[in-house]
């Protein structure tokens, strides 16, 4: 009895570890300096007994700070996703770090904050929030990508030749043109109005 106990304490306290594993700063630096999108597992719920299993939320990172409290921890815009405190899509989150159980890059980028976009959401704070200690990094928009170099010239647009009206035969696809029908139904034979002679 004593030897299962022994492996029921081993098993249980490498389960807390799994379970304690979260994002790296390295990896939070990475989306905040490559403006790039990530779902995550967050726990909402660590110390819920029975374990209540992280949620899915898919955010987009803009700052990594400490809070007042002491906590390393992101401020992100969770575009969707379930959450214990805002069950609708797309507001502003704090995520602690220590919170996170799994972390899953994507390759959707941003290059403005999501409050550009929608006029009802509140604005970006550069500087984090009211419950931020400090902020360690940041989005910096005024860095330009390479897929929004501003330096390349547009090609001027393209001249539009005369392109006379085609007709009925032609837009059709139909390789031979339609034969005239006179009023009564009769297949006319088209009058040749052209000089032969020189």
């Amino acid at each position: 009895m004593k030897l299962y106990n022994l492996f029921n304490d081993i098993i249980l306290e490498e389960s807390k570890k799994l379970l304690t594993e979260n994002v790296s700063e390295e990896q939070v630096k990475d989306a905040i300096e490559n403006k790039y999108n990530v779902n995550i597992l967050y726990d909402d719920y660590p110390d819920a007994v029975p374990s209540v299993q992280p949620s899915k939320r898919y955010i987009q990172v803009y700052n990594f700070a400490e809070t007042k409290a002491g906590n390393k921890a992101i401020r992100a815009f969770q575009i969707f996703g379930g959450s214990k405190t805002t069950p609708k899509e797309g507001a502003w989150k704090i995520f602690r770090l220590d919170r996170i159980r799994g972390w899953y890059p994507t390759k959707m980028k941003f290059y403005k904050p999501v409050s550009d976009l929608d006029p009802n959401l509140p604005k970006y704070n550069n500087n984090g929030d009211r419950t931020m200690r400090s902020v360690f990094n940041k989005v910096d928009f005024n860095k330009i990508e390479p897929e929004q170099d501003t330096n390349v010239t547009p090609l001027p647009p393209k001249k539009q030749k005369n392109v006379k009206q085609k007709s009925s035969y032609m837009a059709s696809g139909n390789p031979k043109p339609e034969k005239p029908v006179g009023a009564t139904g009769l297949i006319k034979k088209p009058i040749n109005t052209s000089n032969t002679t020189k």
